[in-house]
């Protein structure tokens, strides 16, 4: 009688575990998903103004938000929002988030540089003389807080590209330390590109996230940012004291034609007319492009799972197509971290 008990809990207990292992209530993460492993996505307010442009099964994959282009600062320190736009934006990420727990930062971008140069170093310098005045001002730090109050961010998060010089690093870097201080349970995250990271030791442990622009680059074919291409940068880059758990490996879900020119085109936009070698001719500008096409992706996103990095990062969401297609970017990375 008492084997007949036992035998009937083991079995009831095996239904209920299959049941409520298949069954997610709307909004719960995935509970297979790979501890820790980051799917960080720029989302571009500007893209997001419509309930319609965002799918809620998609958040069933990214872990992380970047909200971008809403939010800047000025060279006196003060955050000035595009206020409708960010907060229509806000409102259409929550509603197709609903209960996940997806983190969202505040995307921050600095001060334009004053200057007629065509230089690109002289500009960049310029841009820092800026940014310098802001993260000297005294106030960037409490004003940053107060938004992330305001609108019940996670965090915030700069793209400062590019700071060149030893004192544009040194500006920058005891900023962070400082907003670090005032954060409390906010997170800090950054953009870094390999060949550019000059923050101090003191900054390096107080950012939490570092974003690598790990595309923009292209073989001797003109190919962008490709899977032997990206290791390589990868295996290369000098972190100094950067644990890579704290670094997310970018994934670029559009394509640069062949010459570099400035064109950006949307994997989601020509993902049909790409050739089995992940080519693309366009008519428009007569010029081919080079997808990272759903097996690149998987191979990036498996090296950066397996080589200890932090996550993977996307530039930008609204690239890509539905998760729940077939062809989709997301889709790829879902299969290699489920």
């Amino acid at each position: 009688m008492i084997k007949r008990l036992l035998a009937l809990f083991i079995a009831l207990s095996l239904v209920f575990t299959v049941f409520t292992g298949c069954s997610k209530k709307d909004g719960a993460a995935k509970p297979n998903k790979v501890d820790n492993f980051k799917v960080v996505a720029y989302i571009r307010g500007d893209y997001v103004q419509e309930e319609s442009s965002l799918n809620a099964a998609d958040f069933d994959i990214i872990t992380h938000i970047i909200l971008f282009e809403c939010a800047s600062f000025n060279n006196e320190g003060q955050v000035v929002l595009e206020k409708q736009k960010l907060e229509t934006a806000l409102k259409n990420i929550r509603k197709a988030v609903g209960g996940r727990d997806v983190h969202i930062t505040l995307n921050l971008l600095g001060p334009g540089g004053v200057t007629d140069s065509d230089v690109w170093k002289n500009q960049m310098e310029a841009q820092s003389d800026e940014h310098n005045k802001a993260f000297k001002s005294g106030v960037l730090e409490k004003n940053i807080v107060a938004v992330l109050d305001e609108y019940d961010f996670d965090g915030v998060h700069f793209d400062y590209e590019y700071p060149l010089s030893s004192k544009a690093w040194r500006h920058y870097s005891k900023f962070l330390v400082s907003l670090d201080e005032q954060l409390g349970n906010y997170t800090l995250g950054v953009a870094v590109s390999d060949w550019n990271i000059g923050f101090s030791r003191s900054a390096e442990k107080a950012i939490d996230s570092f974003e690598l622009m790990s595309y923009d680059f292209a073989d001797s074919e003109g190919k962008h940012a490709t899977y032997e291409d990206t290791v390589k940068h990868l295996e290369d880059a000098d972190f100094g004291g950067i644990p890579r758990e704290k670094i997310n490996v970018g994934l670029p879900f559009y394509s640069r034609p062949t010459d570099m020119d400035a064109y950006w085109h949307g994997y989601n936009t020509y993902y049909e007319s790409i050739d089995e070698n992940g080519w693309y001719h366009c008519p428009e500008t007569n010029k081919d492009f080079w997808f990272n096409t759903p097996e690149v992706i998987k191979k990036k996103t498996e090296y950066a799972l397996n080589n200890g990095y932090g996550g993977v990062m996307i530039w930008h969401y609204n690239c890509d197509l539905p998760s729940t297609h077939e062809d989709s970017l997301f889709r790829a990375i879902d299969k290699v971290i489920s």
